[in-house]
Formats: structure tokens, sequence, C-alpha cells
């Protein structure tokens, strides 16, 4: 949330294209979690996912948070 401090703002008022694709890469994340939880996936199909959420994670600043949460 930005401030505004004697005229100044402080902080986005609108998001960026970054923060927009971080968000989406983060909701994938969760989509995908909710999918894998509920069929059986093959190792290939599993390295495959980790592989993209890995790329994701690296490209938005994400490892940390995948890792915490399985992802990768």
């Amino acid at each position: 949330m930005s401030k505004n401090i004697n005229g100044l703002f402080y902080g986005r008022q609108t998001p960026n294209k970054y923060g927009i694709e971080k968000e989406k890469a983060r909701n994938e994340a969760i989509n995908y979690q909710i999918f894998a939880s509920d069929t059986s996936l093959s190792y290939t199909k599993l390295a495959d996912a980790s592989e993209r959420f890995y790329r994701l994670g690296k490209r938005y600043g994400l490892i940390r948070e995948f890792k915490e949460n399985g992802i990768i």
C-alpha cells in the first residue's frame, strides 16, 4: 500500500507487469499443487513441472517460496 507523505508518494500506485506476472506464477504453482495432489503423475511429468517452476521461480524471485511449498 502506498503512502502520501508531504505530497510524496512512496510505493507503486498500480502494479507493474513484473508484479502481475509474479502473481500469475504464484497462482499457477497453487493450481499445480491442487492438480498434483488429486492425480498420479509420472516421474517425467514431475521433472518437467519441477523444471518449469524452477525457471519461473528464478525469473520472479520465488525459488525459496517454491522450495518451502514443495513445488521444486
